[in-house]
């Protein structure tokens, strides 16, 4: 079963998107396996920019069996379809349910921020990407000014 996976991956990477999804079908009958077939026939959709056919196969990737990191990656990856498709609200629901479940992942904020710019909650985009930025930048010049952005960030409005 994991050559199948293997392959269906090559078939992907190198843009026979079909080919891999039909591949993966032959799993998802498979209760060890189904799952991780469900995530890389989402990821294929995605990457044919077929984004709301992948939406069902993230969900159902989600109710198979998962590794941690295959976990992160459905969860992740259909909170980003969701905001790609315009369905802020759902998004916003995975993308907290993907931080609430690996609060250690940074990379998934910036894609947080975004949607919760799309839902018109601006402050707490920006907010968001300042206590990233000062969390996770080397610059000298801006660590100068962490606590200042730090300060700044909890309540963007404040004046003294």
């Amino acid at each position: 079963m994991e050559a199948v996976i293997t392959q269906a991956i090559e078939l992907r990477k190198n843009g026979k998107h079909q080919a891999s999804r039909d591949l993966l079908t032959q799993l998802l009958n498979d209760n060890g396996y189904s799952g991780k077939a469900h995530l890389h026939i989402a990821w294929s959709y995605d990457n044919e920019g077929r984004e709301r056919e992948a939406i069902a196969h993230y969900r159902s990737s989600l109710s198979g069996n998962l590794s941690s990191t295959e976990r992160f990656d459905a969860l992740f990856g259909l909170a980003c379809t969701l905001r790609c498709v315009g369905d802020y609200a759902k998004a916003l629901h995975y993308f907290g349910q993907t931080i609430e479940e690996y609060p250690d992942s940074p990379e998934v904020k910036p894609f947080f921020a975004m949607c919760l710019y799309n839902s018109g909650r601006y402050k707490e985009a920006v907010s968001l990407l300042l206590e990233l930025l000062v969390s996770t930048t080397d610059s000298q010049e801006i660590q100068a000014y962490q606590r200042a952005i730090s300060l700044y960030a909890k309540d963007l409005d404040r004046t003294w």
